[in-house]
C-alpha cells in the first residue's frame, strides 16, 4: 500500500514537471519584441529613415502607425516588410518573424526629442517598445571630426528668363527661354511652376533630352540647362507682361558619415535639401506695323 501511494506521488510530480516545462516552453514561444532602430543624432534640414522592429513567432501583417512625431516631419511612411527566418531546435523547426514599419523623416528644429513607443497587440496581449531618443543638431553644432554638410542655401543658383525680340510685329514670332544656372550638381526638379501665358499664341519646343554646359559669370562657373524654350505669337498689340514662376530644384548632399540601412548594408549617408528659384517677370511690346 505504501509502495502503491509512493507510485502515485511520482506520477504526479512527473506530470507536474512535464507540465511546467511545456508551460515555459510556450510562453518562450511566444515571446514578442518590439524594437526601434534610428540614429542617434541627426542635422535640422536631413532627411533620415526610422524603423519599428516587431519579431515574434507568429506573423505579424500590420504596420505600426505613428501620425505624429514631436520636432520631425512625417515625409514618408510606413512602409511595411517582413521576413521570416527558421532555426532547427533539437531537431525540431521552429520559425520566427519580423515586420518592419520604415518612416522617412526630416528634423525641422533642434534638441533632443523622444520618438513615439511602439505598441503592438498580439493575441490580446499588448508590447510596447523602449524609448528613443535623437538629439538634433544645428550644422553650426557639428564636431570638428564630421564634415559640414552643403546647404541649399548655400548653392549658387538662379534662373535666366531671355526673350530673342523684347518689340515684335503682330505678325511676327518670338522664342521665350528659361535657363538653369548653378554651381553644385542637382538631384531632380522637383516641382516646376511655370506661368500661364496669355494673349500669346505658344508652342513647347524644348528639346527633351539635355546635357548641362558650362558658363562663367563674374569668375564663378555655373552648369546651365535649358529646361523650356517656348516659340511665341502675339495675339493683340501692346504691353505684355508675360508673369512671374517659380522651379523647386534638389541637392543631394554627402554627411561623410556611413550608415547602416534595416538589411544591414552600409551606405553613404546624404542629405537631400530643396531650393526654390524664382523666374522673373518678362515684358513683351507688340506693334501692327502694316505694309505700305
Amino acid at each position: 500500500m505504501i509502495t502503491k501511494n509512493r507510485s502515485y506521488t511520482l506520477q504526479r510530480l512527473t506530470i507536474f514537471v512535464f507540465s511546467f516545462f511545456f508551460s515555459l516552453s510556450y510562453v518562450a514561444g511566444q515571446e514578442v519584441k518590439v524594437s526601434i532602430k534610428a540614429p542617434e543624432t541627426v542635422s535640422v534640414g536631413e532627411q533620415f529613415r526610422i524603423s519599428y522592429i516587431v519579431e515574434s513567432d507568429k506573423v505579424v501583417n500590420t504596420p505600426v502607425i505613428i501620425k505624429n512625431m514631436d520636432g520631425f516631419e512625417i515625409l514618408y511612411g510606413p512602409s511595411l516588410s517582413t521576413s521570416i527566418s527558421a532555426t532547427i531546435n533539437k531537431g525540431k523547426r521552429e520559425q520566427s518573424y519580423a515586420a518592419t514599419s520604415t518612416y522617412l523623416l526630416r528634423a525641422f528644429k533642434k534638441g533632443t526629442f523622444s520618438l513615439p513607443r511602439a505598441e503592438v497587440t498580439i493575441d490580446g496581449k499588448k508590447y510596447k517598445s523602449d524609448s528613443f531618443k535623437i538629439e538634433v543638431k544645428s550644422s553650426g553644432d557639428s564636431k570638428s571630426e564630421d564634415k559640414v554638410v552643403t546647404k541649399a542655401e548655400d548653392v549658387d543658383a538662379f534662373i535666366k528668363v531671355t526673350a530673342s525680340k523684347s518689340s515684335v510685329n503682330l505678325s511676327d514670332t518670338l522664342t521665350l527661354s528659361y535657363r538653369l544656372y548653378t554651381t553644385k550638381d542637382i538631384h531632380k526638379i522637383a516641382d516646376a511652376d511655370f506661368p500661364s501665358i496669355k494673349d500669346f499664341y505658344t508652342s513647347n519646343i524644348t528639346r527633351t533630352r539635355q546635357s548641362f554646359a558650362e558658363e562663367t559669370i563674374k569668375g564663378k562657373t555655373y552648369k546651365v540647362v535649358e529646361i523650356r524654350r517656348l516659340l511665341l505669337q502675339p495675339q493683340r498689340t501692346g504691353a505684355i507682361t508675360i508673369p512671374e514662376g517659380s522651379v523647386t530644384v534638389q541637392y543631394t548632399t554627402p554627411t561623410g558619415r556611413k550608415v547602416r540601412d534595416i538589411w544591414g548594408d552600409v551606405y553613404d549617408e546624404s542629405v537631400t535639401n530643396d531650393k526654390v528659384l524664382k523666374m522673373d517677370s518678362i515684358l513683351i511690346r507688340v506693334q501692327d506695323l502694316k505694309a505700305i
